[in-house]
């Protein structure tokens, strides 16, 4: 949640709103959020890896479980947006309103309800395949399925066709849900840690590179440079692979959570409240973002650049820690976030 927050932070500098393209400023932010291009593929991939394991759930109750969770929180925020939006941000008729729902983008941030949506749809006839098909069978799925996403985003990207609608948003990310499920129980030996390190380490310098390069022999920043970032462009997808390995990695070797010798359940307690509030702040932080944004600016200078939007972040995500926990102990509010 924090590097989604981060994202939205410099992403507006990477977009050239607050500088030019290929000035030092530009750079600094291109490589911190190069380097945070991870965040949505992983946590696809932890919701793959929690939810696809073969389970005695029917589709009925999994649907009412999980409609529950997101459906409420889609429906009111949609609306609180496109209010905000035509109130604070841009005139907007109600055609435009329609448009953008139907487009499963209502929000700058809210097209990731929707690819959730899609996957939740899919998930009860995926488990199926995950309790019968072989390993090998599910990592074809898997490699297909994201090969097909890859295409999809890079024809989307350069010749504007077959743009994603709030029905079909969620299929370039199967693979990665189902990559998630294969990749759950994983354990790097300490060489294999230093290579998906490595590999993640050589996919963030490739994708602000490229960014750049692209960049410049484009005329500036557009969709040709954009496409980089993109969740399913070739280097972000080797990040997002090697990201969610090691943060395996890391997790497995934090004695507050996993020591056999210790009480754990305090320190899994805390963890679980700051998991309560996540999905909270997703839905509240950009807008806090934007007014915190308004106020302060963001200076054209690399180190000042990179102080201010680390402000933000920190600013944004207690305000909005504060904003869910408020929302979760009034009683009609709850369910929306």
């Amino acid at each position: 949640m924090c590097t989604v927050i981060a994202v939205h932070a410099f992403a507006p500098v990477v977009t050239t709103r607050y500088t030019d393209f290929g000035t030092a400023t530009w750079w600094t932010a291109n490589a911190v959020d190069s380097a945070l291009r991870w965040c949505v593929p992983v946590f696809i991939m932890i919701s793959g890896a929690l939810l696809l394991a073969p389970r005695r759930e029917g589709v009925r109750d999994f649907y009412l479980r999980r409609f529950a969770r997101i459906g409420t929180p889609l429906a009111v925020w949609t609306v609180v947006y496109l209010s905000w939006e035509a109130a604070y941000r841009t005139d907007i008729s109600l055609q435009e309103a329609v448009s953008q729902v139907l487009s499963g983008s209502p929000a700058l941030h809210l097209y990731f309800l929707f690819v959730l949506a899609g996957l939740y749809v899919l998930t009860p006839f995926l488990r199926i395949l995950t309790r019968h098909a072989g390993t090998r069978t599910l990592w074809g799925f898997a490699a297909v399925m994201s090969g097909l996403g890859i295409v999809d985003q890079f024809v989307t990207a350069f010749d504007g066709a077959g743009e994603p609608n709030a029905v079909t948003r969620f299929l370039p990310f199967v693979g990665y849900y189902v990559m998630g499920y294969l990749l759950r129980e994983t354990d790097l030996t300490r060489r294999r840690t230093w290579g998906a390190a490595g590999l993640f380490a050589g996919s963030v310098v490739a994708t602000a590179a490229l960014a750049g390069l692209i960049g410049t022999a484009t005329g500036g920043w557009g969709s040709a440079a954009n496409y980089v970032y993109d969740y399913l462009s070739p280097t972000v997808f080797v990040m997002s692979v090697s990201a969610f390995l090691l943060f395996r990695a890391a997790g497995n070797r934090l004695p507050a959570f996993t020591a056999t010798d210790r009480d754990t359940e305090p320190a899994r307690r805390r963890l679980r409240m700051f998991s309560d509030l996540s999905f909270g702040v997703f839905l509240v932080h950009v807008m806090v973002l934007s007014h915190l944004r308004d106020l302060t600016g963001v200076p054209d200078h690399p180190l000042a650049m990179l102080a201010t939007a680390t402000g933000h972040v920190v600013v944004v995500l207690l305000l909005s820690l504060a904003a869910t926990a408020l929302l979760r102990k009034v009683p009609l509010l709850r369910a929306t976030v």
